[in-house]
């Protein structure tokens, strides 16, 4: 976003609504994505349970599986989130698939560290 005081007004003015929705796709609480790292974070502050964390995951799946269907109805408008949605459920899915090595491998980390 700094460069584009520097651009053409004519590739400027696309460019910044490019960044700017990107940056508001990328803080989305759901798990890839950095809003997703940030609220993992805070539940791992205040509710460091594997229970909560894979409750957080199921809802994350939840709403990505719901976001495909959404996106796949209003097709061919939504092409780029459809990819984007099928990405992030892909992604979430291999989380879930290895959600209980993740956090053996912590808790071994953990133990020996203390």
């Amino acid at each position: 976003m700094a460069v584009t005081p520097l651009l053409d007004p004519l590739v400027a003015d696309p460019f910044l609504k490019i960044q700017l929705i990107l940056l508001a796709i990328n803080i989305i609480p759901i798990w890839p994505l950095d809003g997703g790292r940030m609220m993992l974070s805070l539940i791992l502050i205040f509710h460091p349970r594997i229970r909560m964390i894979e409750l957080y995951l199921t809802l994350s799946l939840l709403l990505i599986t719901i976001s495909v269907f959404i996106t796949f109805i209003l097709l061919p408008k939504t092409l780029f989130l459809l990819g984007l949605s099928l990405f992030l459920l892909l992604q979430i899915v291999n989380e879930w698939r290895y959600r209980k090595y993740r956090f053996a491998f912590e808790k071994h980390v953990m133990k020996r560290l203390t």
